[in-house]
């Protein structure tokens, strides 16, 4: 029951390769509509690919700002809701120039198998926030640039 871990690795692996390339339209074909992130600070809910994209890429100039190069995702868990529909645990490491982490951070996604492919409903960010503005004091970037 649930989608194969090998799929969900390979899905992961597209959606990390999108992120180096900071391709937000790539990213946002990865999502189902409507999709939801959660974090501690933020709700909402993207009704078209479009605005999807645009919210991924806002966070481009950050990412930039740190010295990203590289996104690696590594699945802690998954948990098989049903047989199209899983919740998987994904810890992100961002890498450096040098394949350095700049930052590691903890994601819950639910992710459903549609008839096209796999595709993320909802991200729950663990500790993005925290993870972010530690990486951005050791790296000397001021936050409030970045809104």
């Amino acid at each position: 029951m649930g989608i194969e871990e090998e799929r969900l690795a390979e899905f992961f692996d597209e959606y990390a390769a999108a992120l180096r390339e900071f391709d937000a339209e790539a990213t946002a074909r990865l999502w189902g509509l409507p999709g939801m992130i959660v974090t501690d600070d933020f709700a909402g809910a993207l009704e078209s690919r479009a605005d999807m994209a645009a919210g991924l890429a806002s966070s481009y100039p950050l990412y930039r700002r740190l010295g990203l190069e590289s996104a690696l995702p590594e699945i802690l868990a998954v948990s098989a809701l049903t047989d199209r529909i899983s919740l998987v645990r994904v810890r992100w490491s961002y890498l450096d120039a040098v394949d350095e982490v700049i930052v590691t951070t903890d994601y819950e996604y639910l992710v459903r198998d549609d008839a096209d492919a796999l595709h993320v409903y909802l991200a729950v960010g663990i500790d993005e926030a925290d993870a972010l503005q530690r990486a951005a004091r050791t790296r000397g970037v001021d936050l409030d640039l970045f809104g």
